[in-house]
């Protein structure tokens, strides 16, 4: 049987090398996607600090009691869904309140969170250009990567940890709505489920945000390595 000629072999081996490069990449992206969603967090936080989002809150709920009073059908004690329908069009809240503050900083971690799992969970591959994120290609190349940047057993047991709680959100509640997930309950009167949010509340975003530097450094250098 006739081997292949070495350079078709140099040829699949650069192409194998460029699909791995290419993923790396997609990695590196998510990594600073990431920071730059952490960033904006941390933006909101500061925001909410100086108090002004509260002021704009309790401002409106001022205004709101006042037009209550101003209504021919108002009862006290009785909200009526007409009433915050008019007075919302009439009375648009100055942005971004106290709520809106809270509300973004939610959606933000959870956007952190789904992009985050690009790394973790199955991407397709592009033939010659990036390789599938397979579970084996993310045992080789990730543990690898892993290995560089935590020492101790002990920090990567607490990454393992951290990814587990990422992966467990996004496939559960963020990527999915599984029902045991969102805890559905049916009453005589009402159902009741947990609100997306709750999907985060196990996620260290400090922590997080500590790791994704050195992680993003880690997998440059890497994919550097892979390339030459």
């Amino acid at each position: 049987m006739l081997s292949k000629p070495n350079y078709l072999n140099d040829m699949k081996d650069q192409s194998e090398n460029l699909e791995i490069k290419g993923r790396l990449w997609l990695w590196m992206n998510a990594i600073s996607e990431c920071q730059s969603i952490l960033r904006l967090v941390k933006r909101t936080q500061a925001e909410l600090d100086t108090g002004r989002p509260n002021e704009i809150e309790i401002s409106s709920n001022e205004n709101f009691k006042d037009f209550l009073r101003q209504q021919p059908d108002y009862k006290p004690g009785h909200l009526l869904l007409s009433h915050i329908i008019a007075f919302d069009k009439s009375n648009p809240k100055e942005f971004p309140c106290f709520t809106d503050c809270l509300s973004i900083k939610y959606y933000l971690k959870m956007l952190s969170v789904i992009i985050f799992c690009q790394i973790i969970n199955k991407g397709n591959s592009d033939k010659g250009n990036t390789a599938g994120n397979t579970k084996n290609f993310i045992s080789t190349h990730l543990s690898e990567i892993e290995n560089r940047i935590f020492l101790i057993q002990e920090d990567k047991n607490r990454f393992k940890y951290f990814k587990e709680q990422c992966k467990k959100s996004r496939d559960q509640m963020l990527g999915h709505a599984d029902g045991s997930a969102f805890e559905v309950k049916h009453g005589p009167q009402v159902s009741s489920m947990k609100i997306i949010q709750s999907s985060i509340k196990e996620i260290d975003f400090e922590y997080m945000n500590s790791i994704l530097e050195p992680l993003r450094v880690a997998i440059l250098e890497y994919a550097n390595e892979v390339s030459t």
